[in-house]
């Protein structure tokens, strides 16, 4: 796999999570895909759905994209950058109404046009902050 075909790869994972279609998701995840996640770690196509769909349950206008993606054999890095209106429920936060920057550090793996393994680095404390669930000391 090409550097720039990787670089596709991430972007149309990137596309398909933020349509919410995953129609065409065993075309780009691996039936052995391992997710390092906030919820633990998921596997397969099922696992990346599952994934998905938690955020998009709670940020059903969920729109997110990666930039400045980097390319080293089979591994690509990228900053995650996005938006979310909360007006689902969220890991049983329910909804606060409130839009949020989602931002984050990922890491990919790979294999065979596929993506086969994912690390997140998403900040997670950076959404509750937005969303007032979670309050650092000295904050009103």
């Amino acid at each position: 796999m090409s550097d720039n075909d990787l670089r596709q790869l991430v972007e149309d994972i990137f596309a398909m999570i933020s349509s919410g279609d995953f129609s065409k998701a065993g075309d780009l995840i691996a039936d052995d895909y391992v997710e390092h996640s906030p919820l633990g770690e998921l596997h397969g196509v099922d696992g990346f759905i599952q994934l998905i769909s938690v955020f998009r349950g709670g940020f059903p206008d969920l729109d997110v994209r990666a930039v400045d993606i980097l390319v080293e054999g089979d591994r690509a890095a990228w900053r995650v950058e996005g938006t979310g209106t909360h007006t689902g429920d969220l890991m049983g936060i329910p909804p606060t109404g409130r839009q949020v920057r989602l931002a984050g550090i990922d890491m990919g793996r790979s294999r065979d046009g596929k993506a086969v393994e994912h690390w997140t680095g998403a900040d997670m404390l950076g959404m509750l902050q937005q969303l007032g669930v979670v309050q650092l000391p000295g904050q009103p």
